[in-house]
């Protein structure tokens, strides 16, 4: 498998949240995706529930189907997309009535809870892709999750999430309290961002571009403006 490695990219700008919610009602809240068709977001929670919220985070419904430690949720088209960390699986759910369509199994060794901690779709590639939390890998995968190419990311000490926005790959780090916006087929770091937040986990973007992080030791979501340019 290809291998890509570069120099971390010391953080050019300091991140302040507008305002934050509790998400009291979501137990461990971690991985987060928005849905610009219903201005949604979908966040799913380490005791293995979906849950679609409000644009605030107030619960409207859950999936029936639960699983293990969902870690990382992605939309595409008509479907949701849930990674199970613990038993190494990918849920793919209707959007429409958050019913189970499949299930697909990936693999990958080391660590029960240091495995993928996330999923998005790479739209430059036609590909999803599966994040490792520690060491830190990029895999890619065609549309059957069948493993295609994998990338180790050498620039943080682990990866919380990951989502695609705007034509860049965008990757959270916990332990760095960064995040690192990547090239769509290198992956190699064009910016990074600090950001004030105990132990981010989830990353999304809304239509407008703007940020949105959930904390799983806080259990709360916390809402950005858009990201600064240099």
């Amino acid at each position: 498998m290809l291998l890509s490695s570069w120099q971390k990219v010391k953080p050019h700008s300091q991140l302040k949240f507008e305002h934050s919610r509790s998400l009291k009602h979501i137990p461990e809240p971690s991985g987060i995706a928005y849905d610009s068709t219903t201005d949604h977001l979908f966040i799913v929670s380490d005791h293995g529930i979906l849950f679609e919220c409000d644009n605030q985070g107030n619960i409207l419904r859950r999936a029936e189907k639960e699983g293990m430690d969902f870690e990382g949720v992605e939309i595409k088209d008509s479907f949701v997309y849930v990674s199970d960390e613990s038993p190494r699986k990918v849920y793919q759910y209707r959007k429409s009535d958050l019913s189970l369509v499949k299930e697909y199994s990936v693999s990958w060794g080391g660590a029960i809870n240091k495995a993928f901690e996330s999923i998005t779709y790479n739209h430059i590639k036609n590909c999803f892709l599966l994040v490792s939390q520690s060491p830190v890998v990029i895999v890619e995968y065609d549309t059957n999750f069948h493993e295609t190419k994998r990338f180790r990311f050498r620039s943080a000490r682990d990866i919380s999430d990951a989502k695609w926005y705007n034509g860049s790959l965008y990757l959270l780090s916990a332990l760095d309290e960064t995040i690192f916006k990547c090239d769509p087929t290198s992956y190699e770091i064009k910016e990074s961002f600090k950001i004030n937040i105990l132990n981010p986990e989830g990353l999304a973007f809304d239509r407008e571009g703007n940020l949105i992080i959930t904390s799983d030791d806080m259990q709360k979501i916390y809402f950005f403006k858009n990201l600064p340019h240099n």
